[in-house]
């Protein structure tokens, strides 16, 4: 007996297989891509966040004269407190679930003309809020950025890598 076309419902097994193992293909390399994708995103962000608080320590010298102090008088003695960065500059993104922690050093010299800034995974930096990204960069580690201007990396890449996009 032959069954009409009409009559014939759903599909094969045959041809079910040949979806999944399509679905799976493409899964498979576009994960990676999408991947690498949100990472270097999350560095750009980064990158984007150092450079904001350089641009704030760099008026804060320009207005005081030097980077770790809040007013003339204090620069000049090197007493008082101690700059502090913003809350909207301690984490990167500003807005959205933060992916990395923004801090800052200043150097061990009586001056107060130096700094470092560096931005930590949230995974690995500990500071975080709650409910920010449980990000770990595995190629770039930390991002840092020097008051000359010297950028860095804690991770295996290279800072070229790191810091080109």
């Amino acid at each position: 007996m032959v069954i009409s076309p009409s009559l014939r419902r759903g599909f094969t097994l045959i041809e079910l297989m040949v979806v999944i193992a399509i679905a799976a293909i493409v899964a498979v390399i576009a994960l990676p891509s999408y991947s690498a994708y949100v990472e270097r995103g999350k560095r750009a962000s980064a990158r984007s966040a150092l450079l904001d608080v350089a641009g704030f320590l760099e008026r804060s010298f320009a207005t005081n004269g030097c980077y770790n102090r809040t007013t003339v008088a204090d620069c000049q003695t090197q007493t008082g407190a101690t700059l502090a960065l913003p809350a909207a500059l301690a984490f990167a993104p500003s807005d959205g679930r933060p992916s990395h922690a923004l801090t800052v050093s200043f150097a061990a010299s009586a001056t107060g003309q130096a700094y470092t800034l560096t931005a930590t995974p949230c995974a690995t930096a500990g500071t975080c809020p709650a409910g920010s990204d449980p990000f770990v960069d595995a190629k770039c580690g930390s991002l840092t950025l020097t008051h000359a201007g010297v950028r860095g990396v804690t991770g295996s890449g290279s800072v070229a890598e790191c810091w080109q996009r």
